[in-house]
């Protein structure tokens, strides 16, 4: 439980790449890119809903096993 909290500040940074690589893709090869628009896209949708579940997860976990919300 610790090393989940404790490498928790990763879970912004998981989608991160695919808009950085979207961005330098169109400025390097903007024809190329423009064609690849959808699976860049559903990459992007399919990490932030990795990351969406995973921050739900760790809400949860805190919810009902913090010392502080037991009685």
């Amino acid at each position: 439980m610790e090393h989940t909290y404790q490498y928790s500040w990763i879970i912004p940074f998981i989608p991160l790449p695919v808009p950085i690589l979207l961005g330098v893709g169109l400025l390097l090869f903007p024809t190329a890119t423009k064609n690849l628009r959808r699976v860049w896209t559903f990459m992007s949708i399919f990490l932030l809903s990795i990351v969406m579940i995973f921050s739900l997860y760790l809400s949860i976990q805190q919810i009902f096993l913090s010392c502080i919300h037991q009685n």
